[in-house]
């Protein structure tokens, strides 16, 4: 059982001979009971403060343990952030890198159809060129052989050339020579 100061002032003790003197007694009785009432209230002080700091530590805990939960949440959040940061890049990096690899493929093959276009055009100009020059060589040719100067084939020209219809010559009488030659046989 505890000992209260209530307990001490209400205590009595029995009576004796030769003992203590009642009056030293009452006075020393009352004197331990303001110290003891004075370290009484300071201890249950105390123990209300004590109780206080445990109900304050155990708040502090429990929101160091909350911080800490919130923290590794935050850790966690953050490396799954940075991760799927990192696998978005690496997805758009390699759709970049397919979408440049289309683009060339399609770009070489323009590039290799325009190229054999191109060739396929210079080969007919070639051809139509070495045609051309090979046709303008056998008029040439055929020029030469003739053996006609321009007078004569002018003159042959005009008389194969039927020239009906013209001045002088609607029955076929000689009237288209004159035409060609204007009047002037100095041909």
């Amino acid at each position: 059982m505890t000992l209260t100061p209530l307990d001490i002032q209400k205590k009595e003790f029995r009576k004796s001979f030769r003992g203590y003197s009642e009056e030293e007694v009452k006075d020393f009785l009352e004197k331990v009971t303001q110290s003891y009432e004075k370290l009484y209230r300071e201890n249950q002080e105390l123990k209300e403060e004590i109780k206080f700091l445990r109900e304050k530590l155990k708040e502090y805990q429990e929101l160091e343990t909350t911080l800490k939960k919130a923290i590794i949440l935050a850790e966690k959040a953050a490396e799954d952030l940075k991760r799927n940061a990192e696998r978005e890049k690496e997805l758009i990096i390699k759709d970049a890198r397919v979408k440049a690899e289309e683009m060339l493929a399609k770009a070489k093959m323009r590039c290799d159809v325009l190229s054999e276009r191109y060739e396929e055009i210079k080969a007919q100009f070639q051809l139509f060129k070495t045609r051309f020059l090979n046709f303008l060589q056998s008029q040439i040719d055929l020029i030469n052989s003739a053996g006609l100067d321009g007078e004569d084939y002018v003159k042959e020209a005009a008389a194969g050339h039927d020239f009906e219809g013209e001045e002088g010559g609607e029955n076929g009488d000689g009237g288209g020579k004159e035409a060609v030659g204007g009047g002037d046989n100095s041909l």
